[in-house]
């Protein structure tokens, strides 16, 4: 996995999990660390690790002692181990130390250390996260010695209960057709389309009202009476099309002019979702083109672009977007603000993911994989995305199970355990 802190380069030493020990320049002394917490740890989760000289992790077998740490300052993090015979250190010449990582899904990396200055290391980088099953082993004097232990970040486990309130959808990372997403706000509105604005053919005096705001109505449906003023006959004001009374400006008794509505009436079975798309995006938008629109909490619905404005707004300098959107339940509501996503370019990709499943943790964006109960928050890079997936270029492989949607769920639960790791 190429995923390397993102402050690797930073002035700051940055510690490893289970050992980890700040090392000053000339490696001397070091100055305390912070041990990954979380559920399901070793006994390090109730009694802290012993330390050694720098900070880091003590193992001890009689007199003779390892000390691992993790080096981060100006190169990628890499294991430091200092050895020790009753306190007091010994040449990285006398002993052979190998440590073993078992990952999250059984993944094992072997790490060989050979002398290198005062301590034994390798070049070889620990990658993120910092979360596996720990085994080191040392041999001296022709003797054997060693040490297992656990250290967990960003994991955690759910019991049956918990999975099942948590309802989380579980499915396989591997190849998807996306395209280049474009993330678009605005609202919904009436169908300028199916609206009609009902005004009187002749002034006069308002004599009954029989539809009120929000009345449904049918095609010929009658609204309101008036009394001619030229004829003082009554006449019908009648709607033309089925809908509902979306504004009423008559009442009983009242004088109304014939050259202004009394009525709006609109068909709400097919509205209109208005976005605005700036400068930067123009070129990803064409008539025709699909496009996702979320509105709160429910899947998203698809709808397609029937208008791309030719002139530019000239206070937002922004083009005008319309959609269409079907609404023949009546569950949306002309004035709700709603965000879509347009989709470009489309192109099969090698690895995605479905774009609920991406959070943040520590300063990464991540997935968690799971085995059934234990969830592991993995860092990703992506790439392209639209409406539905993400490109994953590098972090995860093909066919590992990751949660697609209640992501957030998995993340509360770490988070409200403490296992994250303050590099």
């Amino acid at each position: 996995m190429k995923i390397v802190s993102k402050i690797l380069f930073s002035t700051v030493t940055i510690l490893f999990p289970l050992c980890c020990a700040y090392a000053g320049a000339g490696h001397d002394h070091g100055h305390g660390d912070h041990e990954h917490k979380g559920h399901s740890h070793d006994d390090s989760a109730q009694n802290e690790p012993e330390r050694g000289p720098r900070g880091g992790r003590l193992l001890k077998a009689g007199d003779f002692a390892v000390e691992v740490t993790i080096f981060e300052k100006g190169v990628p993090p890499q294991f430091r181990v200092f050895l020790y015979d009753e306190g007091t250190p010994l040449p990285p010449t006398t002993a052979m130390v190998a440590i073993e990582l078992i990952r999250f899904g059984g993944k094992r990396e072997l790490f060989e250390l050979r002398p290198g200055g005062d301590y034994l290391t390798v070049e070889k980088t620990v990658e993120e996260p910092h979360s596996f099953d720990v085994r080191v082993t040392a041999s001296r004097q022709g003797q054997q010695f060693s040490w297992e232990f656990q250290s967990h970040e960003g994991r955690t486990e759910l019991s049956e209960e918990a999975l099942r309130i948590a309802n989380l959808t579980i499915e396989q990372a591997g190849p998807q057709v996306i395209g280049t997403a474009v993330d678009v706000f605005g609202r919904l509105l009436p169908s300028q389309n199916r609206v009609a604005h009902l005004i009187p053919r002749f002034a006069g005096v308002v004599r009954e009202v029989r539809k009120d705001l929000g009345d449904r109505v049918q095609r010929g449906d009658v609204l309101a009476v008036i009394e001619s003023n030229q004829s003082l006959q009554p006449y019908e004001i009648r709607s033309q099309i089925a809908g509902e009374v979306i504004a009423r400006h008559a009442t009983v008794g009242e004088y109304v002019r014939d050259d202004r509505e009394i009525f709006v009436v609109a068909d709400l079975s097919e509205i209109w979702a208005d976005f605005q798309v700036y400068r930067d995006d123009f070129n990803l938008i064409s008539k025709g083109q699909n496009i996702q629109i979320a509105i709160g909490q429910e899947q998203p619905l698809e709808a397609a672009v029937i208008y791309v404005a030719p002139v530019i707004d000239e206070v937002t300098q922004s083009k005008l977007v319309r959609a269409v959107v079907p609404n023949s339940n009546g569950m949306l509501r002309p004035g709700l603000f709603v965000m879509g996503s347009l989709s470009s370019d489309m192109r099969e990709v090698p690895l995605a993911v479905r774009r609920e499943a991406i959070q943040t943790f520590r300063d990464w964006n991540v997935v968690y994989l799971t085995d059934g109960h234990t969830f592991q928050a993995i860092p990703v890079e992506l790439g392209r995305r639209d409406a539905n997936y993400v490109e994953v270029l590098s972090g995860l492989s093909i066919g590992d199970r990751y949660v697609a949607r209640n992501s957030f769920i998995v993340k509360a639960d770490i988070e409200k355990s403490g296992a994250t790791h303050d590099h």
